[in-house]
């Protein structure tokens, strides 16, 4: 499996195949890629999108925020959401990051990935707001208990 910046082109191919994702999110995080504020990421197995992943690197607090990280419908369950987090936490050892960190749904069951691949709960759990943008041009305010998580790489 192969992670690499998403061409724009690919949003139509990869959106359909993935629960609550649509081709409009993933031009709203194109936009947001634009400004700096992500590097947004695919996994490709066999010439196939398989998933997706943006992380943010703060070079100054040496850390890397894993976030929006999405797997194909048809391939979960076959390793593909670990292999995109391995890589995740190898990248920040290679941009010389102290941790990885991220924030999950409290009900959402890669919670206990994260915690097998060496993340931990920090603090209370919180109400994450996010916007969710449709591809008929609304968009839905989300709002979630979540965890935050974070894991020490030295």
């Amino acid at each position: 499996m192969t992670v690499r910046p998403m061409l724009y082109q690919e949003m139509a191919t990869l959106a359909p195949g993935v629960d609550e994702l649509s081709e409009a999110q993933l031009r709203n995080r194109w936009q947001e890629q634009e400004l700096g504020y992500r590097e947004l990421l695919v996994a490709e197995r066999n010439g196939v999108l398989v998933g997706t992943v943006s992380i943010r690197h703060n070079a100054e607090a040496e850390a890397m925020h894993l976030f929006a990280l999405e797997v194909a419908n048809d391939v979960r369950g076959e390793g593909i959401g670990a292999a995109i987090v391995t890589w995740v936490i190898e990248e920040a050892r290679r941009r010389n990051c102290t941790r990885v960190y991220l924030e999950v749904r409290s009900d959402n069951r890669a919670r206990r990935l994260y915690h097998r691949l060496g993340f931990r709960r920090v603090g209370d759990a919180f109400v994450n707001t996010w916007w969710q943008f449709n591809d008929d041009g609304t968009r839905s305010r989300r709002e979630e208990e979540s965890y935050r998580m974070v894991k020490r790489l030295y």
